[in-house]
């Protein structure tokens, strides 16, 4: 499951290594930008997100907790955020991911190609990939069991 996060997630989201200070989650939960990933009800990860130039959703980090991965539900989060965003009538997402980490795999293998990168002088190359998701708001949503409904 995805939802919008809330301020009683305040203390899960800060539990999270190298994450943002108190004030930044308090102003992402309120903005809006934050979706808690959950599995049996408890959060297991969640997303953060930002839509560029009013155009463009862009996820900024998906985080699932170490004995949450390999199960489907990273994928299964960014399906629900895709639909989420397909219903608001945006038809591309865009993410990005250091071209040194083994996440740009993650990101091909849920169809996401690359769009470009930034090269910044003493950092790894930040890789862009986007998935055109248009048709995404048409497929259909979870099944009652909590699995996709689109072959995940």
């Amino acid at each position: 499951m995805l939802r919008a996060a809330k301020e009683t997630d305040f203390d899960f989201l800060r539990g999270f290594p190298n994450g943002p200070g108190d004030e930044q989650i308090r102003g992402q939960i309120h903005d809006g930008r934050l979706r808690i990933i959950e599995s049996a009800s408890t959060p297991a990860g969640f997303i953060k997100f930002v839509v560029l130039w009013e155009t463009l959703p862009f996820i900024e980090v998906i985080v699932l907790r170490e004995d949450c991965r390999g199960r489907g539900l990273g994928r299964e989060a960014v399906r629900r955020w895709e639909r989420e965003m397909a219903t608001l009538s945006f038809t591309r997402a865009l993410v990005s991911t250091r071209a040194d980490e083994t996440a740009q795999e993650f990101w091909r293998r849920i169809g996401y190609s690359e769009c470009g990168s930034l090269d910044l002088p003493g950092q790894p190359i930040e890789l862009f990939m986007f998935r055109d998701i248009s048709a995404t708001a048409a497929e259909p949503g979870p099944t009652a069991d909590g699995g996709g409904g689109h072959g995940s």
